[in-house]
């Protein structure tokens, strides 16, 4: 009965990279990995690597990195000792440019 027990109280992993789509899916380093239910935030290493370790449960993560899409993941299932393989790739904002007519007054002196 003790190792049921045991078992369950065991944490469980997410692990994945976070990959540039802008750039052939090359990592991205230094991408944030948010748990939004634990605020707990990883960051992904050099070769854009992360590792979660959570209790069991129900998980919604937001993936971002500064002038990309941020993406959010709900509901991942955690189970006790078990590990989620989940890779992402984020893809740069968008600026949108529009060019407007812009009239320069010149004050003579």
């Amino acid at each position: 009965m003790s190792s049921l027990i045991d078992n369950c109280n065991r944490n469980g992993e997410i692990e994945g990279a976070v990959f540039d789509g802008e750039h052939e899916n090359e990592p991205l380093i230094f991408a944030e990995v948010f748990v939004k239910e634990t605020n707990m935030t990883v960051v992904t290493e050099i070769d854009g690597s992360f590792k979660l370790s959570l209790k069991p449960g129900r998980y919604s993560l937001l993936f971002s990195f500064i002038g990309y899409k941020s993406i959010e993941i709900k509901s991942i299932e955690v189970s006790s000792s078990s590990t989620i393989k989940l890779n992402q790739i984020l893809n740069a904002l968008k600026i949108e440019s529009s060019i407007s007519e812009v009239s320069l007054i010149s004050k003579v002196k």
